[in-house]
């Protein structure tokens, strides 16, 4: 089983939401490695028995917290994106990177689990792969209105290449942290202040021969 239906009976909803929101609790406090049923049985005041009778097994319900997390991020990601504007686009770009890195920030903990956790579950691999394409489909649809300012021959492929650079980067440090690639330690703001700056320059200034 790799998703579970939340309930109709407000009750028994009511149940399901702090299982989940206790589960999402743990999972950012003690990693997947320290996450059991039994804690979370504990902090939502929902016995174990009825944990397993809805989800099954940790694993299900670690899905269910994902899904919900997956979930929240694309109406965060949503918003960021509808929020992105300026008079150019330099500030449209610059506000574009700094909406990507402030859900990937304000989710950093849960995040980081699940990445990690992803690497030997494929629901959440593929879940999660489906989320990150859907935030690259609002970064370049909040950039769209701006393409003519782009330097590049081909406006998509230059668009597509940008997102990647900001959001790879920004996924990768959350995951490993800040310098498990290079012994710079960059803040947060100033990665993400560099990493504007870079997809500034690769979207309005002609590309090298």
């Amino acid at each position: 089983m790799s998703t579970v239906r939340p309930p109709k009976q407000r009750r028994s909803r009511e149940s399901y939401e702090r299982v989940l929101g206790a589960a999402h609790a743990l999972l950012e406090e003690n990693g997947f490695e320290g996450f059991t049923a039994q804690e979370v049985a504990a902090r939502s005041g929902v016995s174990v028995g009825a944990i397993y009778e809805r989800f099954g097994n940790k694993e299900t319900l670690l899905r269910a917290v994902h899904m919900r997390l997956m979930d929240a991020m694309a109406r965060e990601n949503e918003a960021a994106g509808d929020s992105v504007s300026g008079e150019n686009g330099t500030a449209a770009i610059a506000a574009a990177v700094a909406g990507l890195a402030r859900v990937m920030n304000d989710n950093r903990k849960a995040l980081r689990a699940f990445m990690h956790l992803g690497a030997v579950d494929e629901v959440i691999s593929a879940r999660g792969s489906e989320a990150s394409i859907a935030v690259s489909k609002t970064f370049k649809r909040a950039l769209a209105p701006y393409r003519a300012e782009f330097a590049h021959p081909d406006p998509e492929v230059a668009l597509d290449v940008a997102f990647r650079i900001a959001y790879s980067t920004l996924a990768r440090q959350v995951m490993y942290g800040p310098v498990f690639e290079s012994d710079r330690r960059l803040s947060w703001k100033r990665l993400v202040e560099e990493l504007s700056a870079a997809c500034v320059a690769y979207l309005l200034n002609p590309p090298l021969a």
